[in-house]
């Protein structure tokens, strides 16, 4: 709020929409991977019940659902210069795509890639994995994570999936709607 670059300061409607940018992002952000998070866990009960049976695991299945179901899936750069990839040559100002489900099921960074383990506590990119653009709200959404899975944990511990299911399927529109779920105390 404070810095000065070339003598100039930022004017009070940036400061507000810079503000209102982080509120908005981190709320569908967080809700969406906490949504995917939680039909991950009705999917398979087994996983549930070892977060039910050990709180302590919780904070490594964040992570886990960070990492299956990151809340944004892909973002496009553009090259600031040539560089060499995986023997492939990106020319300065082409366009690129970063797809995060794709990087962060890498079959030979992960065992199983495609399968949720909530003891895995693995590295992902979810945030944007400590690059120039990574996330100002990583510790809250981390913190809103763990919380919302423990109370959701603690106060419906054998909720269970009944009857059919209608998901929407799509990297934007990504949380389950619909659901036919028990919840049981």
């Amino acid at each position: 709020m404070h810095a000065e670059i070339d003598g100039e300061r930022l004017e009070d409607h940036e400061i507000a929409f810079g503000f209102a940018l982080l509120v908005a992002a981190g709320n569908d952000s967080t809700k969406a991977t906490y949504s995917n998070g939680m039909w991950a866990l009705l999917r398979e009960p087994g996983q549930r019940n070892r977060l039910v049976e050990n709180p302590g695991l919780i904070a490594s299945a964040v992570e886990e659902f960070l990492r299956m179901y990151p809340a944004f899936g892909h973002f496009r750069r553009t090259a600031t210069r040539d560089v060499e990839l995986h023997g492939k040559t990106i020319r300065e100002r082409d366009k690129v795509i970063l797809s995060y489900p794709s990087c962060n099921r890498d079959e030979a960074v992960h065992a199983c890639p495609h399968q949720l383990d909530v003891t895995r506590n693995p590295e992902h990119q979810a945030f944007g994995s400590g690059g120039r653009h990574f996330c100002l709200g990583t510790a809250l959404a981390r913190l809103e994570l763990k919380v919302m899975v423990e109370e959701t944990l603690e106060r419906y511990p054998g909720m269970e999936l009944v009857g059919e299911v209608d998901v929407v399927r799509s990297l934007f529109l990504n949380q389950p709607r619909g659901l036919p779920v028990r919840l049981r105390p």
